[in-house]
């Protein structure tokens, strides 16, 4: 391979990352359907590049929503890594991905790509069943150990993250990463089994993932 041929592909590789980034940053802000246009001046390429790598929407939020699951999974093996009991593991976990504002992108991506997901193939939904199955795990782990609640699910957890992730209209920033804190300590405080009777589950049942896709075309 000749040297200007693995500039091209290194330069290549770098535009494309940079783009999904920048929309990353851009959807976070604006919602799916910002403008292409801004993502590729964020991104320091023109539209045009952006369509070579991308050639439509579509195939840029699916991208996004696959970094997102591989950012989620990433946390989730660097809390397993640092912590030896899965309580701790698990409580590090969450904070990151609200901290990282994961659960922002979660309902906006599951809307738009709501037929790649209920699909029984695809990268997609087998990324988000690998990570459901991982978290599954590291939940009974923490209710082996007695310090989670029993009746906890992955769909009780992302919800929380989904809601702490949104900052509250109006009141700033400041304000806003305050209310957070203190609602992310209540809220892993209500999860932890310690001062609870452990073995007394949350009522009702949690939502599984495929509950919670047919409650959310039903509110279309």
């Amino acid at each position: 391979m000749s040297e200007n041929t693995t500039q091209l592909r290194a330069d290549a590789r770098r535009n494309r990352e940079q783009i999904v980034v920048a929309a990353r940053e851009v959807f976070l802000e604006q919602g799916v359907h910002a403008s292409l246009e801004e993502i590729a001046r964020r991104a320091g390429v023109g539209i045009a590049t952006l369509y070579r790598r991308f050639p439509d929407r579509q195939t840029l939020v699916r991208q996004v929503a696959l970094e997102n699951m591989a950012l989620i999974g990433a946390e989730m093996d660097r809390a397993t890594a640092e912590h030896s009991d899965a309580w701790s593991a698990l409580v590090q976990l969450l904070r990151r991905l609200v901290e990282l504002r994961v659960g922002v992108f979660t309902p906006m991506l599951a809307s738009t790509l709501e037929e790649d997901l209920r699909g029984e193939k695809g990268e997609l939904k087998a990324s988000r069943d690998r990570l459901v199955e991982r978290m599954e795990q590291l939940i009974h782990a923490a209710q082996q150990e007695g310090r989670l609640r029993r009746g906890i699910g992955p769909i009780d957890l992302l919800a929380g993250i989904i809601k702490l992730s949104r900052p509250l209209p109006v009141i700033g920033a400041e304000l806003n990463e305050l209310l957070t804190d203190r609602q992310l300590e209540l809220f892993l405080g209500g999860l932890h089994a310690v001062a609870l009777d452990a073995s007394e589950p949350l009522r009702p049942q949690s939502l599984t993932p495929d509950e919670l896709d047919r409650h959310l075309k039903m509110a279309e």
